[in-house]
């Protein structure tokens, strides 16, 4: 009577660190998708921050003034499309 109660908990407890060990796996992934869009949103912000200083010091040295270009906020799907046509190369 003994041995199945203790192999009764093994079990459970065999069970129980599996599925925790699942769940911390799928976790790990599900920030590492994230970490991937927020690299992706810095890119993209730091190619349109260096567009934008390029399109001052241009607009800045020519004899006609061009009206000042303001861009959208970058979002998470904007970087997503601009990263992804800077590694297709389009």
């Amino acid at each position: 009577m003994r041995r199945t109660v203790w192999i009764a908990l093994g079990a459970t407890a065999g069970v129980i660190a599996y599925r925790r060990g699942q769940k911390l796996l799928e976790e790990a992934k599900a920030r590492g998708v994230v970490g991937s869009v927020q690299a992706a949103t810095f890119s993209a912000t730091s190619v349109a921050a260096s567009a934008r200083s390029l399109l001052e010091s241009v607009s800045g040295s020519g004899t006609a003034q061009a009206p000042a270009v303001r861009s959208a906020p970058v979002t998470g799907a904007a970087a997503a499309r601009v990263l992804a046509e800077s590694r297709t190369g389009g």
